[in-house]
């Protein structure tokens, strides 16, 4: 019987330490992108959006409006673009994606500025929406701030703006992250 307990407490211990060696291989392993069935590459783990502020809330004024995104450490890929779609209201919002930038860090600690591919936004049949691409995309672990200049403020009221990540790479599945919310002053 002590043969028996002897050889149990043998596989026991040679179980915890291949089950010890396994999982801290695993820790370090690093983190994939998730590839989808039709070729598109996703995160694994979405970035999130942190908060949406505006530099100034007084109607008919120029205005930028900042969108900061937290991008996990385990989010699989880095952040290739962001899309930033006003949601149908009284009034469009029309953008000037020449004045727009993004930098690392949020609105009040600013980092360095971050390269942009391109701009795109304005097209007549999608007014209110601009869409941002790195240049290089932003690695994970990372926060990031979009700052969209509008060409004027609307009249007043609340309104949503979604947002849309996208993972680098040309076959990227975006990821809606939800509404950015402004309150603009009435008259």
């Amino acid at each position: 019987m002590n043969k028996q307990i002897s050889a149990r407490n043998i596989l026991t211990k040679r179980n915890l330490a291949i089950g010890a060696i396994l999982s801290s291989s695993l820790i370090s392993l690093p983190v994939m992108a998730v590839q989808l069935g039709n070729g598109q590459t996703a995160f694994n783990y979405p970035p999130h959006l942190v908060r949406a502020t505006t530099s100034y809330k007084s109607p008919h004024m120029s205005a930028t409006y900042y969108f900061t995104l937290a991008i996990p450490q385990n989010a699989g890929e880095p952040l290739g673009a962001v899309t930033i779609s006003q949601r149908q209201n009284s009034d469009t919002i029309s953008f000037d994606p020449s004045r727009s930038r993004a930098f690392l860090g949020d609105r009040f600690a600013r980092g360095s500025e971050i390269p942009l591919a391109s701009i795109g936004g304005e097209q007549p049949n999608k007014p209110g929406e601009a869409t941002i691409a790195f240049d290089p995309p932003v690695p994970p672990g990372n926060t990031v701030t979009v700052a969209l200049r509008a060409k004027r403020n609307p009249n007043g009221g609340i309104y949503l703006f979604g947002v849309t990540a996208f993972p680098a790479g040309e076959k990227s599945s975006g990821q809606f992250l939800g509404y950015g919310r402004l309150h603009f002053g009435s008259r």
